[in-house]
């Protein structure tokens, strides 16, 4: 018997060698690359909150009044009243004017390139919030309220000018705590270039992906190559309904004598794991156009079916997110051979349908027939059931499904009292 392996597949890398090439285009810019606040940019850009054209996103410029408007439009109700507005034809100008966010000068003018401040900044994402300004009109109440929020430190300082990079990290603390996102969690049954299937509560379901979905795995920017089969995600849709943001998981995997036992997955004698509730479980090599289940391998694992193989686990939550199992033996059970060679194991006394095998070449038939043990065959096997012989024993399998060793006995079934 093999003994239990861990492998340690986590990563962009070798989760690419687990589960294939394939690519998608995805949002990103250079000069985020790598920092902090890249997930929450890529994301919001790939949502629309941001419009970024070009390969970069100036992180470090300060957000403008006229790009503020836009995005205060996207994230709080303004209202259908409008302000006067000189300089500026954007209608949200004028209604943040309108609500109070932000005052014209004497001339009337909004100054859509000035930069905006923490102060103004603050008030905005505070109201989206529930923040009154009947309660408060003061600036550090607005930070007091966003802090207890998680969105903006009380320690910031409310005249200093808001980078972009800043307005985005904000902005996602504020949609998160607005419970915006994660529309979608569950575990990648596959993806492609444009697709990712997904199995979740509604089930498995196949989601197309936005031009400029922007896609994480383990906190960093990668493309479908490493979310693939197993891997947990949350999924955020756009308003088109295609995938804009994945965040995923990274995976280990454990290898070894598959079985279940009290709820959970046993990995070789010593590992004992808990379950996803989404778990996927591959199809076996045997019958692998045929959707192998969870009840079905547990039912084949009480009544002398042992499998090996591997399972992917969720490397936060240790949980098993994949199965990959194939069966290595089928102990002491009743079959049938056919005149092609294809033996069929009987289950029907266990309520579960009966498994369908072929032998290999070189497969090994020891045969116990009228009190003596020999090598045979498998035609031997099909002329002892032509003679009225049943047949009992136990299967061995190779890693594709073969058939390699059969130990069998031969038996003719007793005559019927009386005869």
């Amino acid at each position: 018997m093999k003994d239990l392996r861990k492998l340690v597949v986590s990563g962009v890398v070798a989760s690419t060698l687990l589960l294939g090439s394939v690519s998608t285009y995805a949002a990103s810019f250079d000069d985020v690359t790598g920092s902090d606040s890249e997930m929450a940019i890529t994301k919001l850009v790939s949502l629309g909150y941001f419009v970024n054209k070009g390969s970069e996103f100036h992180p470090e410029s300060g957000l403008k009044r006229g790009e503020f408007a836009d995005l205060a439009g996207k994230l709080v109700y303004l209202g259908k009243s409008s302000a006067k507005v000189k300089d500026s034809k954007n209608a949200n100008a004028g209604k943040l004017v309108k609500k109070g966010y932000f005052k014209l000068t004497k001339k009337g003018e909004f100054l859509p390139k000035k930069n905006v401040t923490y102060a103004e900044f603050a008030k905005v994402l505070a109201s989206g919030l529930g923040f009154k300004t009947s309660w408060s009109n003061r600036p550090v109440d607005f930070l007091f309220f966003l802090e207890r929020k998680g969105v903006l430190s009380i320690d910031t300082n409310l005249d200093a000018v808001v980078t972009r990079e800043a307005a985005a990290v904000a902005v996602d603390k504020f949609l998160a705590a607005k419970d915006v996102y994660t529309d979608l969690n569950g575990v990648v049954v596959s993806s492609s270039p444009t697709s990712l299937t997904v199995k979740s509560d509604s089930g498995v379901k196949t989601y197309k992906l936005s031009s400029n979905a922007s896609l994480f795995l383990d906190d960093q920017a990668t493309d479908t190559d490493a979310i693939g089969l197993g891997t947990s995600v949350d999924v955020i849709f756009d308003k088109t309904g295609k995938v804009a943001f994945v965040d995923g998981v990274g995976l280990d995997s454990y290898e070894g004598a598959l079985g279940y036992k009290n709820g959970k997955i046993t990995v070789g004698t010593t590992t004992t794991l808990d379950i996803d509730l989404n778990f996927v479980l591959s199809n076996l090599p045997t019958n692998p156009s045929q959707d192998f289940t969870f009840n079905e391998f547990n039912g084949y694992q009480s009544n002398g079916v042992s499998y090996f193989g591997s399972v992917y686990t969720n490397i936060v939550t240790d949980q098993v997110t994949t199965l990959n199992a194939y069966i290595t033996k089928v102990t002491d059970k009743a079959f049938t051979v056919s005149s092609t060679g294809t033996y069929v194991v009987d289950f029907s006394e266990n309520a579960l349908a009966n498994l369908s095998f072929t032998a290999d070449d070189a497969v090994v038939v020891n045969l116990t027939k009228d009190g003596k043990t020999a090598v045979s065959s498998t035609s031997d096997l099909v002329k002892a059931q032509t003679d009225g012989y049943k047949l009992t024993g136990s299967l061995e399998f190779s890693q594709e499904g073969k058939i390699t060793v059969v130990t069998v006995t031969a038996e003719k079934p007793a005559a019927p009292a009386g005869n």
